[in-house]
């Protein structure tokens, strides 16, 4: 066909078509060059946002888990002492305790120990480990007025001839305490003869703090004696039922609570978790009876307060506590410093306790038993802790 013999609209509308070919390779490549370098950056974009949004809820977590942790510790050391604060508690330096109940029988009973079983706060030291911390109370804050036995009671007795029965009741958990011997018995009242001054500690019954006369007089592990008697001007103390908490941390980084209240067994629980390290120290008054906290100690055997006496007991007002806190996301690279140089000159291995000088030195954050330690972020908290039942108590 010649192309002459189109009309003229036709054969424009022709050519127009030769001349439109399409995209080209060099165009389409062009064009997906381009697309991969939008990908890419909003990519690196999102990925950016993704991480500081992890990094934040992350450091979040650890502000909360820390402050938790802090908080508890602290309302609870707050009460430490309630119903003990007569200074005759803090003389119990061996404690005979004995709970029997239909599932078994515990001695010593779970909330009291052998040793200082009274002490209002302990401290037991962790080496590079975490601290333990101990706090103890009486259910009956107010409790009764001390008595004091006025005829000598054998062991072998259930039967506590007393200058006051007023404040006692039947079922109350009473504490027998010879400050000249140290030598404590927990004791639970069965018959209060209000005319006669008298309170009964019959054993037997389904729950019993009383154990039998034979068991009385033979020697049970722990101790190594049989039960004690009681003379003339030996105070007996109404504390109720012994609160006694326990917080350390675990291997899995988590704040633990182990309530020892319960007579019939101990009960442990997780408070908080990412918490990598607890350390405390004793604020201490010079001499007893003294109401400022003239030093901070260490609960370790270089200080001498890794064992506590009735002396050094009456002298602890306060606990400075340190608790360290972990972000839950762990970075790619090391972003913590090998080591940290507090202001004392103590080299850490993590953050420091808090600003110390050489002559009051913090205690030592020391995280190496993580081999990643160094690729977390960590929050830490401090706080100060007055023991105002005993400050109150003039003990």
């Amino acid at each position: 066909m010649n192309i002459l013999s189109i009309p003229p609209l036709q054969r424009r509308n022709f050519r127009r078509g030769l001349s439109q070919r399409g995209i080209s390779l060099i165009e389409t490549m062009v064009g997906l060059t381009l697309g991969m370098l939008v990908v890419v950056v909003i990519l690196q974009v999102w990925g950016v946002f993704e991480d500081q949004k992890s990094r934040s809820v992350s450091g979040s977590s650890a502000q909360e888990s820390g402050l938790l942790a802090i908080t508890q510790i602290e309302q609870d050391v707050r009460s430490a002492g309630a119903g003990l604060t007569d200074s005759a508690a803090f003389d119990c330096t061996t404690t005979y305790s004995y709970y029997e109940s239909p599932t078994g029988t515990a001695s010593p009973a779970p909330a009291y120990s052998v040793n200082m079983s009274m002490v209002p706060v302990q401290i037991t030291d962790g080496g590079a480990g975490s601290d333990t911390l101990t706090v103890k109370r009486g259910s009956d804050f107010l409790g009764a007025l001390p008595a004091t036995i006025t005829k000598t009671m054998p062991s072998s007795s259930s039967e506590l001839n007393l200058s006051t029965v007023a404040g006692f009741a039947d079922g109350d958990v009473v504490i027998a305490v010879d400050s000249a011997t140290g030598n404590c018995t927990v004791m639970m009242v069965t018959q209060v003869q209000g005319a006669a001054l008298k309170l009964q500690h019959n054993p037997g019954g389904t729950t019993t703090y009383n154990p039998a006369v034979s068991y009385q007089n033979a020697i049970n592990a722990p101790y190594t004696a049989p039960w004690p008697a009681y003379s003339t001007g030996a105070k007996i103390l109404k504390v109720g039922q012994l609160i006694s908490h326990t917080y350390t941390t675990n291997s899995s980084n988590n704040l633990v609570l182990t309530d020892l209240s319960n007579p019939a067994g101990s009960v442990t629980s997780i408070l908080a978790s990412d918490i990598v390290k607890l350390k405390a120290q004793y604020g201490v008054a010079t001499t007893v009876g003294g109401q400022t906290v003239d030093d901070w100690v260490s609960a370790t055997a270089a200080t001498g307060w890794n064992v506590l006496d009735a002396e050094k007991v009456r002298k602890i007002k306060a606990v400075r506590l340190v608790i360290a806190a972990r972000s839950s996301k762990i970075e790619i690279s090391d972003i913590q410093p090998a080591t940290t140089n507090c202001p004392s000159g103590v080299v850490n291995y993590g953050p420091c306790a808090w600003p110390d000088t050489a002559a009051d030195p913090a205690p030592v954050i020391d995280l190496r038993s993580d081999s990643n330690w160094r690729r977390y972020r960590y929050r830490v908290y401090q706080t100060i802790i007055p023991i105002r039942n005993v400050i109150w108590a003039g003990v």
